[in-house]
């Protein structure tokens, strides 16, 4: 009865406590979800994030690589081409370079207001900045887009290259490609301005003789070199072959590379009444019987040197073979046998540059064109009208007479110049020729045979037979110019200017009062043409640096 009862209580309280529990477990698995889901999220925003960082970054290396790609670029292109405002490239690397210059030589502090945008426009630049933008070839994702471009600034100090109108000054007083005429006798050769004379033959051999005094240096570049009857060089004397000095003297030092090495063979000889004041430097041996006030290094060369009883060298001797000299005869050490000797450097004399006529190349010093007179027929008297009309002029000008055949007769023509005055010809005949200034401005004149055959080798026109004759002066404000590919006749009697041709005679009386011209889009000293206007010389970098994007 007892359990029955017991039963009757309990059973509806387990249902009711059953029914009561029903939905509990469905918490749970809320609660479960979520936290997954949290995770899942936090899981899911820290892998976009990482991604966004990782492209961003990577971003940024490309797009600093492309801005540093864009500045080697366009210091490549300034250093070899003509200037451009902005450079840029599409393709990868891609970049943009916006170019500008300032004429101050450094920045005045942190804030530099001097630089102008765009490409150098006056001579006076010195400095050129390159700001380079760079982009990434793949840009960050998740909005980390800061550095799919980055901006680089290089500054590199500059040296504009002169217009194309401002002639340079250049070349030797006498150049000649090929030296026909081997005397040089009673030839003056004087130093009209600040720079200092020079005979340079790129070929040829020849022999000073009497009344030659030349105040400048000589350079023979395939050639050898006598001096005799008191010849006088006040400079420097270089010959890739023997000098021998059997009666005058050298100023400055001698040099020679000859490579004579036999017994009894010298590539520099000097007789008892020579002097070289300087030091003498050759390849093989020496023989002095005169003086020399500095030192001598004889070698490698040298087998041995000789050294007679009124020889005096004030200086030293070094030499890679023996010496035979009197006792008293040199002032210094002596060395012999010594290993190590360099051959001495023969300065070559520049290559011939191949001067093809343009009249766009011919302009003032402001600019402005030189006036052309291009001649239609050629008689005594057109030839005359034309020069006058032409000495007259106030503007410079150009002369074309080629019209006149093989050959342009200005014997006898006197020349007052107003201006600047340029002769084209095929050939020219002067004598009794007087060229002077109609004031005391400094004017100049061109005498020019055009060489269009661009093979750095004399061409000279058929026919054509250039000539210098008697009574041909060139006045103290003028300074003229001869530019020949053929052998130039030679015997006027002063020229201020200088000369440049195949082959110049120097055998007559004549003096050569050295003034450097030149002539338009080349260096005659280099024998080099000109770099085009609008380019430069970059230095090295000075400073390089990242710029803020934002």
């Amino acid at each position: 009865m007892f359990l029955e009862f017991l039963a009757k209580l309990l059973v509806p309280r387990i249902i009711y406590t059953k029914n009561r529990d029903r939905g509990s477990a469905l918490i749970g698995v809320l609660g479960v979800m979520g936290v997954a889901s949290v995770i899942g999220v936090t899981t899911v925003t820290m892998s976009i994030n990482a991604v966004g960082y990782t492209t961003s970054t990577r971003a940024g290396v490309q797009a600093e690589a492309a801005a540093e790609a864009g500045v080697d670029f366009a210091a490549a292109k300034l250093a070899t081409d003509i200037c451009q405002a902005q450079y840029s490239s599409t393709a990868a690397p891609v970049f943009s370079v916006a170019i500008s210059y300032s004429t101050l030589q450094a920045s005045p502090g942190e804030v530099d207001t001097s630089w102008v945008s765009g490409c150098p426009t006056s001579t006076s630049a010195a400095r050129l900045k390159l700001v380079s933008t760079g982009w990434a070839s793949q840009y960050g994702v998740a909005g980390n887009s800061s550095n799919d471009f980055r901006k680089v600034e290089a500054i590199y100090p500059y040296t504009p290259t002169p217009p194309s109108y401002v002639i340079t000054p250049s070349g030797a007083s006498l150049y000649a490609y090929a030296q026909v005429d081997p005397t040089i006798n009673n030839l003056t050769i004087t130093q009209a301005s600040t720079t200092r004379p020079s005979l340079q033959y790129y070929t040829g051999s020849a022999t000073c003789t009497s009344g030659t005094v030349i105040q400048g240096d000589v350079i023979l570049g395939a050639g050898a070199l006598a001096i005799t009857s008191g010849c006088i060089i006040n400079g420097d004397l270089w010959a890739s072959g023997a000098i021998s000095i059997s009666s005058g003297e050298v100023t400055g030092n001698v040099i020679s590379d000859a490579t004579y090495s036999g017994v009894g063979q010298y590539a520099v000889t000097l007789a008892t009444s020579s002097i070289i004041d300087g030091s003498l430097f050759s390849s093989g041996g020496v023989d002095i019987k005169g003086k020399i006030g500095g030192n001598i290094v004889a070698g490698p060369d040298a087998l041995s040197s000789n050294f007679g009883n009124k020889s005096s060298v004030g200086g030293s001797v070094v030499t890679s073979g023996s010496v035979t000299a009197p006792a008293g005869a040199i002032k210094g050490t002596t060395t012999t046998n010594k290993g190590g000797i360099v051959t001495p450097v023969i300065p070559a004399a520049p290559p011939w540059i191949d001067f093809a006529y343009n009249s766009g190349d011919w302009k003032s010093s402001t600019g402005a064109p030189f006036t052309v007179l291009t001649m239609t027929s050629c008689s005594a008297a057109n030839l005359t009208s034309a020069l006058n009309t032409a000495q007259a002029s106030t503007n410079p000008m150009i002369v074309d007479t080629r019209v006149c055949g093989s050959e342009t007769d200005l014997r006898g023509i006197p020349l007052t110049l107003h201006s600047d005055l340029v002769i084209i010809t095929n050939s020219f005949k002067m004598s009794g020729n007087n060229i002077q200034s109609s004031d005391t401005t400094d004017k100049r004149f061109w005498v020019i045979i055009p060489d269009a055959v661009l093979n750095q080798q004399p061409t000279c026109p058929n026919g054509a037979s250039p000539s210098i004759g008697q009574n041909v002066t060139v006045g103290a404000h003028v300074g003229a110019m001869v530019y020949s590919p053929c052998e130039v006749s030679n015997s006027g009697d002063i020229w201020r200017g200088q000369m440049y041709a195949s082959s110049v005679a120097t055998s007559s009386n004549f003096v050569l009062n050295y003034l450097p011209i030149g002539l338009p889009t080349v260096n005659l000293s280099t024998g080099q043409f000109l770099s085009p206007p609008g380019t430069g010389i970059l230095g090295g970098r000075t400073s390089i640096r990242d710029l803020a994007t934002r």
